[in-house]
């Protein structure tokens, strides 16, 4: 039966890819690997059209569109069963988070290709696919812990071998960036399990079922004081397991304060892997928070409502400020990263907060598009940054001036892509910052005005920057400067062409998401009813 769900495929096909990648010779793994990424990510699309055909209704987690749910491990210890079953599936939420890592793995793919090593590359890059796949489609949470898990170590690899060689506290930054990584996100895991392990035994100890469906814990919620050992305070069962889960996403996302590791892991890791990481990985943490917090701990979410809604106005504001004296480019994109998640914090703050259903729930749908909008502008920001690298050797933004003489191809699409993440209207990065402030303002009003104000830092960081490089008087000694290749512009324009959709026609995405939104904004206003 496992075999024969189409969700099985969809992470298995990235890990036969990474095989037959490592038996092949060099000279075909490159296009096995293309290949292998190319047909998960058909098969996601065929996923989407088979759906779309069938009336459009993409479900929710009670009622996925496509699922499998068969049992998996189960034991016993004594008097503790343990039960994890292989429950897949996806809804309106997950499903354009699984096209978009296919999308951007199969881009990476093409952006790679000129690697060193390029077997060990393609196959990390293909299993780490898989890991984050498996993520997004998840419905049980034991299962969805262990594919969490699964992407740390490809993603350690691919930071610590093909990291640059920059000299960071007296090793190279390739290594020192890869175990800040590695550290930062093992950590969040452990209070990550603990919070399942605490949510899944509360219940069997009050006579429920021995399950960690998320279907089942979205329909049965407990809550009660929960005294914390050896500080004499006590606080709701739904917080205690709330913070505890929180703290991984948190991590991953990243939130102030827990943001020090996401400079470091872009500057030294490759392009392409940077593209991964902005676009995919950043995203499994504000997937976590609303597709776990959100949904089955809605109470504690809800008490944590207001600090979620000062750190996300943190988030946006340092994040952007801090751009204003980066003088690298590849960091620079990375700070933003920081200030745009900062939006999807403020927009599911607000879901959680009180006032409103039609505007929480709008806010969280602005927040959800931009979960899919920065993916695909980021990964663009950091293609284009990777041309740069890859034919002067060097981000210093200082170091150019007028290089749109010598790469008018990259200056143009470069320039898109900025103006996309500033928000200019027509283009994905607008609507969806405009649907979550508009919203947000209606339950956060002061913390949400404040935030706007980022709009002004964005547009200085990012035009200053195109300008430094590209614009202005010319800097002679880039007179050989190359434009960037076929190669290098397919991925280019291929997140352009999704970035001009999703900004003009964005009724498309909000139809797809629309009903999973509408069932978690169900559960939300059930449980924090008065």
């Amino acid at each position: 039966m496992i075999f024969t769900s189409v969700l099985t495929w969809i992470i298995l096909l990235p890990v036969i890819g990474s095989l037959a990648v490592m038996a092949a010779p060099k000279s075909i793994a490159r296009w096995l690997a293309l290949l292998f990424s190319a047909g998960t990510f058909v098969l996601s699309l065929a996923i989407f059209f088979r759906i779309a055909a069938n009336g459009y209704n993409f479900g929710n987690l009670n009622n996925p569109a496509v699922y499998i749910h068969t049992p998996w491990i189960n034991f016993t210890a004594g008097t503790i069963t343990v039960k994890i079953d292989y429950f897949l599936g996806v809804d309106g939420l997950g499903l354009p988070m699984v096209i978009l890592n296919a999308l951007l793995t199969t881009l990476a793919i093409i952006g790679g290709w000129e690697k060193v090593r390029v077997k060990e590359y393609m196959a990390l890059l293909l299993i780490l696919e898989a890991g984050v796949m498996g993520v997004f489609m998840a419905f049980d949470l034991l299962l969805f812990f262990l594919f969490w898990e699964v992407e740390l170590g490809p993603m350690f690899l691919l930071i610590g071998i093909w990291g640059i060689e920059t000299i960071k506290h007296g090793m190279p930054g390739r290594i020192y960036s890869a175990w800040k990584f590695l550290l930062y996100t093992f950590f969040g895991s452990v209070f990550m399990l603990i919070g399942i392990l605490v949510l899944y035994f509360t219940n069997v100890n009050n006579g429920g079922q021995a399950t960690a469906s998320m279907p089942y814990f979205s329909q049965h919620m407990f809550n009660g004081p929960v005294n914390i050992p050896f500080t004499g305070l006590t606080i709701s069962l739904q917080l205690l397991t709330f913070l505890l889960i929180f703290l991984a996403f948190a991590i991953k996302i990243p939130m102030f304060p827990f943001h020090t590791w996401l400079p470091d892991a872009h500057t030294d890791a490759p392009t392409e892997v940077s593209v991964i990481l902005a676009g995919i990985l950043l995203k499994m943490g504000a997937y976590g928070l609303i597709r776990v917090c959100l949904t089955l701990l809605p109470q504690g979410l809800h008490e944590f409502a207001g600090w979620l809604a000062v750190l996300a106005a943190i988030n946006i504001l340092y994040g952007a400020s801090i751009c204003l004296v980066q003088t690298d480019m590849k960091r620079l994109i990375a700070y933003s990263s920081v200030s745009h998640m900062g939006v999807i914090l403020l927009g599911v703050a607000a879901a959680a907060g009180i006032g409103n259903i039609a505007f929480r729930t709008a806010a969280l749908t602005g927040a959800t598009i931009q979960m899919f909008s920065h993916g695909i502008i980021t990964g663009m920001l950091f293609f284009c940054v990777g041309v740069i690298y890859d034919h002067a050797h060097t981000r210093d933004i200082a170091a150019f001036g007028g290089v749109a003489k010598r790469m008018p191809m990259l200056a143009t699409l470069f320039t898109f892509a900025g103006l996309a993440s500033l928000g200019l209207p027509g283009l994905a990065g607008f609507v969806a910052e405009y649907i979550t402030f508009t919203s947000s303002f209606q339950v956060w009003t002061t913390i949400t005005a404040i935030s706007v104000f980022t709009m002004i830092l964005t547009a200085s960081y990012l035009l200053w920057m195109l300008k430094r490089v590209f614009y202005g008087p010319f800097n002679q000694k880039w007179n050989w400067l190359p434009d960037a290749n076929l190669r290098e512009t397919i991925p280019l324009f291929a997140l352009a062409a999704v970035i001009v959709f999703v900004g003009i026609y964005p009724k498309f995405y909000i139809d797809v998401i629309t009903p999973s939104l509408s069932q978690i904004m169900h559960g939300v206003s059930s449980a924090i009813r008065p």
